[in-house]
């Protein structure tokens, strides 16, 4: 990820350095107002990679994940899209707000034996289908301050923020193969099958097979941190520039609510399909450190 986003600063240095000769100059003024829209790819990158691999047990991902900063690091990224405001208090200083989103929906599926369809002809080859669908949502909200040097038509841009982040999760399990009072254990895809019994089920409840039907928190995961970045600003049009920069937050603070998890599995004691909520975590918090949230931020600002 570290050399995508340095490739990526690399083109985009050259692409400055092209159209240099070109840009317009513009130097900002104390009581200026800038408005900018934002764009961070390597954020997209991060929330998809907390999502379970093809061929992982989905039980085990969720109590590795609930208990684990990795889904809190979704917090720490520069927003994937953002609007910012900053105002000039000096000719090279500004104070500067953010508001920003983040979020993926990613909806794995998988062909797996019909067993209606092979109960009634052992023979046949018929398929359905099972999905996991992943949902990771964050809000952001910032303040900070930002200096700029350089020349009228292209500057050294810096700055820090503090960030505040509200994230919520949830995934969902659909079956193409139901469980039923004949059919207590149905074919499915292999990242949902447990890995033996399940012996707090079979003690309690007398399930000796259950899977997961749905993982989520008990409410959101809170994150409190500082954000820095640096990079260059040059003008395209009056008024109109656009930034490229390199973003991260050394330092964070998370909090996380209890997750739970449902499962689903025929229980012996009442002869029925019964679900069971289990809690994976009792809540957990995190101090956050490091570059591993390391971005590339894309900006173009409109100045008033």
């Amino acid at each position: 990820m570290k050399r995508y986003i340095l490739t990526l600063l690399a083109a985009l240095f050259l692409l400055v350095n092209g159209v240099y000769a070109q840009t317009t100059s513009y130097d900002s003024k104390k009581g200026d107002l800038g408005i900018s829209v934002t764009f961070n790819p390597a954020s997209l990158a991060y929330s998809m990679s907390c999502q379970p691999a093809p061929g992982d047990f989905a039980g085990e991902y969720i109590s590795d994940l609930a208990g684990n900063p990795k889904q809190m690091f979704i917090l720490a990224q520069d927003p994937l899209a953002a609007l910012r405001l900053k105002y000039y208090t000096t000719d090279k200083s500004a104070l500067r707000f953010g508001f920003g989103f983040n979020g993926s929906v990613v909806k794995y599926r998988e062909y797996v034996q019909d067993d209606l369809a092979v109960a009634l002809n052992p023979e046949s080859q018929n398929k359905v289908t099972d999905a996991i669908t992943s949902r990771l949502n964050s809000l952001s909200l910032s303040v900070g301050w930002e200096g700029k040097v350089g020349s009228p038509k292209i500057k050294f841009v810096y700055g820090f923020d503090l960030l505040y982040a509200l994230a919520g999760g949830r995934m969902v399990f659909d079956y193409g193969n139901a469980m039923t009072d004949l059919n207590h254990v149905p074919s499915s895809m292999p990242m949902t099958t447990p890995k033996g019994t399940l012996d707090d089920f079979k003690s309690k409840l007398g399930i000796d097979y259950a899977r997961p039907v749905e993982r989520y928190n008990s409410g959101y995961i809170h994150g409190l941190g500082v954000q820095a970045d640096a990079g260059l600003e040059f003008f395209v049009a009056p008024k109109i520039a656009l930034g490229v920069s390199m973003t991260f937050t050394p330092l964070m603070v998370t909090f996380q609510p209890k997750t739970y998890a449902t499962y689903e599995g025929f229980s012996a004691n009442t002869g029925k399909v019964e679900q069971v909520t289990d809690v994976v975590s009792p809540g957990s918090c995190a101090l956050l450190y490091g570059t591993q949230n390391l971005g590339c931020r894309i900006a173009l600002t409109y100045y008033l």
